[in-house]
């Protein structure tokens, strides 16, 4: 009840501060690692004369805060009365609205589509967990929530990916019609190609932390799970400490966990306490994979990156939990079939595929499936592609400027 009320709320005040003309751009943000796309949009802002505006979600705080002192106007949000009477008007304003994920209050946003422009950027480039109408339980729920869900499918009038099978999850997931679909890329992943980013992130990582040099790295990033009262857990198994006793002298083991479980973190790295395992907090995940020989993960979409790195060797798939966690959280149907590596189940098994010598994968099959138009150059088409949108609404210098601004390679 609480929720419809909400919703409701959210339809009344945004009827009221809807503006006639909507001329600003804003970002909703719930996940880091987008910033690069985020500052190209706000420089085409600046260029139009335009507000521009990154609406973020608490867990993004510290990237929020990095933005801001490169005078991006950031702006912390969460649902509530403070939100819907204070914040909600922002996005009343927005020309072009620049969505990271599903969020709630867009049901109830009375948005006129012929002035403001809808887009869903995601925040995974593929997927192997089910979302949408996939979820396991979405069946389960209420026709109102339901209802509620689609419209928030509804409110996005362009999905951003980098596949046609992307593409497709996201018809299957969200009920909304393939002609809103545009394989363009996934700009996040621009900087997996910068050669310089490569050698200048490796080169740090290798400096601050030197017991990696001369090793086989084994990078760990199991996904986010919670427990039955949807708490965040890090349940390994029992006897994945004989994992590591069982590591050879020459490698050694990076973990790095889900941002969302750091709350345990503290308690597994006394109980994973080896000279094996390496715990780097300094580094994001992406940047770790550039020192990773071999990844093992589970159900998260860092495959989909990983992949697209030139020291990119071989992947593992450590499901030691599959049967309940496609019946809790939902697996995509095919995962089997594309997976590029071998799945193993038990502690025993992931054991004898590390101690066995490295060979490189080809990951071209998957990445003709998976990442499509991801060439390193997504963010420039994004660029080009949304200034259609806003160009009505801008003075014709204004445009020719921020045109040919693309052209020379400013954004």
């Amino acid at each position: 009840m609480k929720k419809v009320i909400y919703i409701w709320l959210v339809k009344l005040v945004s009827r009221w501060k809807r503006v006639k003309d909507p001329q600003a751009i804003v970002y909703l943000m719930s996940f880091a690692g987008n910033e690069h796309l985020i500052k190209a949009f706000a420089d085409l802002a600046k260029q139009l004369g335009r507000n521009f505006t990154v609406l973020y979600l608490p867990q993004c705080k510290a990237a929020a805060a990095k933005l801001a002192a490169e005078g991006i106007q950031t702006i912390e949000f969460t649902d509530g009365f403070d939100f819907v009477f204070h914040k909600l008007q922002l996005v009343m304003q927005a020309r072009l609205l620049l969505c990271d994920n599903y969020y709630a209050f867009l049901s109830g946003c009375a948005f006129d589509h012929q002035q403001t422009h809808v887009v869903q950027l995601w925040h995974a480039n593929g997927a192997i967990k089910t979302f949408g109408w996939e979820e396991l339980t979405t069946a389960q729920r209420s026709a109102a929530d339901k209802r509620r869900f689609q419209k928030v499918y509804d409110q996005f009038d362009e999905y951003l990916v980098g596949s046609k099978k992307m593409a497709q999850v996201f018809v299957q997931s969200y009920h909304v019609p393939q002609t809103r679909m545009n394989v363009i890329g996934y700009p996040r992943t621009d900087e997996l190609f910068d050669k310089s980013w490569q050698m200048q992130v490796s080169q740090n990582i290798k400096r601050k932390h030197p017991d990696i040099v001369s090793k086989e790295i084994i990078l760990y990033t199991p996904t986010y799970r919670e427990n039955e009262v949807d708490k965040p857990v890090m349940n390994l198994p029992e006897d994945f400490g004989q994992f590591i006793n069982r590591l050879s002298g020459n490698q050694r083991l990076i973990i790095k966990l889900h941002p969302h479980v750091k709350a345990v973190e503290k308690q597994l790295k006394r109980q994973l306490d080896s000279d094996k395992v390496i715990w780097v907090d300094d580094f994001r995940t992406n940047d770790l994979l550039l020192v990773a020989d071999r990844l093992i993960t589970d159900y998260s979409s860092v495959i989909f990156d990983y992949s697209l790195l030139p020291n990119a060797k071989q992947i593992l798939f450590y499901c030691y939990d599959y049967d309940q966690y496609a019946q809790r959280v939902g697996i995509q149907a095919d995962f089997k079939s594309w997976i590029p590596g071998k799945m193993v189940t038990t502690t025993a098994d992931l054991i004898k595929k590390v101690q066995q010598p490295l060979e490189a994968t080809d990951f071209t099959q998957f990445n003709q499936l998976w990442n499509t138009a991801n060439d390193g150059h997504a963010t420039e088409r994004v660029l080009q592609t949304e200034l259609k949108y806003i160009q009505n609404n801008f003075k014709e210098g204004d445009l020719q400027n921020a045109e040919a601004n693309y052209s020379s390679g400013i954004f």
